[in-house]
């Protein structure tokens, strides 16, 4: 049983006791119920019964890509039987469009600007649990679906509870293994299927991030997407660019909507706020957009995922 120790500014050392959840169903709905840590996934359906009934994904979702998530949440260390399982998952809704289309439709309160290709579908598989070993990272590169690996825990005090996600990222795959292809989205991918003119007034805005990310100091990964770039601080999406058509983009900021309303510029309305996904927009018009005008969100969305 692991401890954390929380030290305060007047000196103060509180004792953080890890408390494991009871059961399965109690560790799926205190995530679903907190909803930060899927604030980037909007969830269709919880225990979904798929044709084989041992198979049932604990959630279903679609995310800002479009792509399907499925999550399965373990209470225990998993072991590598976890793979075939989510695998099942899978193949099960990537062959079965009509079945997440069903689950769509019956949604309430559906995001406007998700593109679903429902003769193409992506899966995307999200593993949560208290614990990940070496041996299932290694397996995860054998697969060829996307996969985020996550860690949750939960400690408390007296009065305070405090939940650890942390992201284990897999191996690096040997490169002399032939795999099947994944799409690399870049400059070149971009151009494909956006405005050319638009595509590197969108590059340069993102060198301008990278600057201003390298110039505070900020541990960023930048991420490619589809539809957007990412700046991320392990699992969670900071900040980013965000395409809105072919010819428009935005930078968005994930923030709660108070937050937003806060630090909004004098001379520079929202595009929108995304509920679903707990963010703001603000329309990129040129090249030399007043980032410093946004300092405050930059620096609003970064506190509030790294504190």
């Amino acid at each position: 049983m692991a401890n954390l120790f929380w030290r305060s500014k007047d000196g103060r050392t509180i004792n953080l006791v890890e408390r494991p959840f009871g059961s399965e169903d109690e560790f799926e709905r205190y995530v679903y119920d907190v909803g930060e840590i899927l604030s980037e996934v909007f969830i269709l359906s919880r225990q979904v019964r798929t044709p084989a009934r041992r198979d049932v994904p604990d959630i279903v979702g679609v995310d800002e890509e479009g792509r399907v998530v499925i999550i399965e949440f373990k209470n225990q260390p998993v072991t590598e039987d976890i793979i075939p399982q989510v695998l099942r998952y899978a193949i099960w809704a990537e062959t079965n469009p009509d079945s997440i289309r069903a689950l769509w439709l019956e949604a309430k309160d559906v995001p406007d600007d998700v593109s679903i290709d429902w003769d193409n579908l992506s899966v995307r598989i999200i593993i949560m649990a208290p614990a990940i070993p070496v041996s299932v990272l290694r397996l995860v590169n054998k697969i060829n679906y996307e996969v985020d690996l996550l860690e949750v825990q939960r400690y408390a005090t007296e009065q305070d509870e405090f939940i650890l996600v942390n992201k284990r990222e897999p191996e690096a795959p040997d490169k002399r293994r032939i795999t099947k292809s994944k799409p690399e989205y870049n400059m070149e991918f971009y151009k494909e299927h956006r405005n050319s003119d638009s595509v590197d007034m969108f590059f340069a805005v993102s060198e301008r991030v990278d600057k201003l990310v390298s110039d505070q100091g900020w541990p960023l990964q930048k991420k490619f997407n589809k539809g957007y770039i990412g700046y991320k601080y392990g699992f969670f999406n900071v900040f980013g660019l965000h395409w809105l058509g072919s010819k428009s983009f935005a930078l968005f900021f994930k923030v709660p909507r108070e937050v937003a309303d806060q630090h909004q510029p004098t001379d520079w309305e929202p595009h929108r706020y995304e509920e679903e996904w707990k963010q703001v927009l603000y329309k990129v018009d040129n090249v030399d957009t007043p980032l410093d005008a946004l300092a405050p969100l930059f620096e609003a969305a970064y506190t509030g995922i790294v504190g």
